[in-house]
């Protein structure tokens, strides 16, 4: 009979055992893809993309489920994801910071962004300031001699957006008037284009297209080297701290997943986005994938959020 201080010893070498023994069999049925927004979103369609060729990794031998659960601006999926049994059948893509901002702004929220599993990251979107071709707007330096707040519109509070230029006017120094009621990215971006406002921020891959039309001119990327000709970026410009700033496509599980399962999916993913087929989905959608593995998925998502929260009474300012 085994003495009493020896049973927890056991209990958790059998533990380590069943974890062991679970990661080298997985997965052994379907597993569910869970998407915080609805359908025909860019988060939706890079799910629907890579699920295929994740099947492809395993063997062809179980399904992944892409699944829609919209609400709450992305809450009630990442609610779902969390409740969910770390066994590595159930995960889902994350928007960083969206899914942080919540909780930056006093909003309830059911998970802890800091105990989720951190899987992969799969693309990232840093962030263009632009203003229209017609505005006499040419500089940072413009924007602080208006005299006035600079009006940004964007689609509402708490928004990946908002919270973008909220950290712009901070660190830039200007003031800004938020303008929200939007309903996507394009309508606020046209909104500017309109002369509805002064400025706006959005994804360097969603803005180019009105750069490249003529429509726009941006001031600067956050890229950490400009992909938009002639346009310089923001490290250039002396502001370095907001290299990187826009939004990430990470792949979360549940707290507690085990390690030996977050790094069959990991690798999987980082197999997936090799392939050829892939890839050639990836450009004629113009959503290029940039792969980081569990562990650099982790810290880079760790600094995302680590700036979020250092402006976090400018993104809680309406």
């Amino acid at each position: 009979m085994p003495k009493p201080w020896c049973t927890p010893l056991i209990a958790l070498a059998a533990a380590l055992l069943s974890s062991a023994a679970a990661a080298a069999d997985f997965p052994q049925k379907n597993i569910e893809f869970i998407i915080p927004f609805g359908p025909g979103g860019g988060f939706d369609r890079t799910v629907r993309a890579i699920a295929p060729f994740m099947e492809k990794q395993f063997g062809g031998k179980i399904s992944v489920l892409p699944r829609n659960v919209p609400g709450a601006g992305g809450r009630k999926g990442m609610a779902t994801l969390y409740r969910a049994k770390p066994d590595g059948y159930t995960i889902s893509i994350a928007n960083i910071p969206g899914a942080a901002i919540p909780g930056l702004t006093g909003q309830a929220v059911e998970y802890d962004i800091d105990k989720l599993t951190w899987i992969a990251r799969l693309a990232t979107e840093e962030y263009t300031l632009a203003v229209a071709t017609k505005s006499p707007i040419r500089s940072i330096e413009d924007l602080r001699k208006l005299g006035r707040p600079v009006k940004m519109p964007s689609t509402d509070f708490g928004s990946t957006a908002y919270a973008g230029m909220a950290i712009f006017g901070e660190m830039l120094k200007f003031p800004v008037q938020h303008l929200t009621g939007y309903k996507g990215t394009n309508d606020y971006i046209v909104a500017v284009v309109r002369g509805d406002g002064d400025a706006t921020t959005g994804p360097v891959s969603t803005m180019a297209k009105f750069i490249q039309s003529g429509d726009m001119r941006a001031l600067f990327t956050t890229e950490d080297k400009s992909t938009l000709k002639g346009v310089p970026t923001i490290a250039e410009l002396g502001h370095p701290d907001l290299t990187g700033l826009g939004v990430d496509r990470f792949v979360v599980g549940p707290p507690g997943l085990p390690a030996e399962i977050t790094q069959a999916l990991s690798q999987a993913m980082a197999t997936a986005v090799q392939d050829p087929a892939l890839q050639a989905i990836a450009e004629k959608s113009r959503q290029p994938f940039s792969f980081l593995p569990a562990d650099k998925a982790k810290a880079n998502a760790d600094r995302s959020l680590a700036l979020y929260g250092k402006y976090k009474a400018a993104i809680q300012k309406r």
